[in-house]
């Protein structure tokens, strides 16, 4: 039988023993590989411009990191490398500055004490479906409804029938395939709606239409009871 090919996952992180036990866990897994290992945002960067005919399919980026953080980072790879899947990792949970992250183009966040089949699940999501919230960031999300600024988004009564219908798929994790064969459509069809939902609700990637579904209250998520 033909084996899968492997995703390519870069790390940047100025912690060397993290990094280490980051590219061991990579390659324990028998889809995934490292690509390029970053000691900063600026190594990141270099690596990256230097590699552009073969680019990694993820990013696990440090939040706090020399010459370059990790906030400079997401903002220039998504827009320099758009199809760059980004996965914030922290040691810090504020809030604040997790949901600005997804908001500027991270596709997802992920405490660095996190465990094995967590961390592999959230990279597998992330490149198969665009996205993955964990309990955390659903609560941030919810918190910010509650208690912070007015959305500016273009609200949810634009959308068309089948665009919510889209929507609400997304949310639940589905990948356009699935998608397409829940509502009898092509996957083509699918990344069309996809994509002028992202028009619509001025979002940068999938987890921007989550919180944006979830923001408008037009999604609910269950939340377990994870003490962070």
């Amino acid at each position: 039988m033909e084996s899968k090919p492997k995703f390519k996952i870069a790390v940047a992180d100025d912690e060397a023993l993290f990094r280490r036990g980051l590219h061991m866990l990579i390659n324990d897994h028998e889809r995934l590989t490292t690509h390029i290992m970053a000691s900063d945002g600026r190594d990141l960067l270099d690596q990256l411009s230097a590699s552009t005919a073969d680019l990694p399919d993820v990013l696990l980026c440090d939040l706090e990191m020399p010459n370059i953080d990790g906030v400079d980072v997401t903002r220039k790879v998504a827009e320099l490398y758009p199809h760059i899947k980004i996965i914030i990792l922290s040691s810090h949970y504020e809030s604040a500055l997790i949901l600005k992250m997804m908001e500027i183009g991270a596709s997802a966040f992920m405490p660095k004490n996190e465990e094995t089949l967590e961390f592999y699940d959230t990279i597998l999501n992330v490149i198969e479906k665009g996205f993955h919230y964990n309990d955390f960031v659903v609560k941030l999300i919810r918190e910010k409804m509650l208690f912070g600024a007015k959305s500016k988004v273009v609200d949810l009564t634009v959308l068309t029938r089948r665009e919510k219908e889209i929507l609400s798929l997304i949310c639940d994790q589905k990948t356009n395939k699935e998608i397409g064969q829940e509502l009898f459509i092509s996957p083509r069809t699918v990344e069309g709606h996809r994509n002028k939902l992202l028009e619509k609700t001025n979002s940068k990637n999938t987890a921007g239409l989550i919180i944006y579904a979830i923001e408008k209250g037009y999604y609910q998520v269950k939340v377990k009871n994870n003490d962070w």
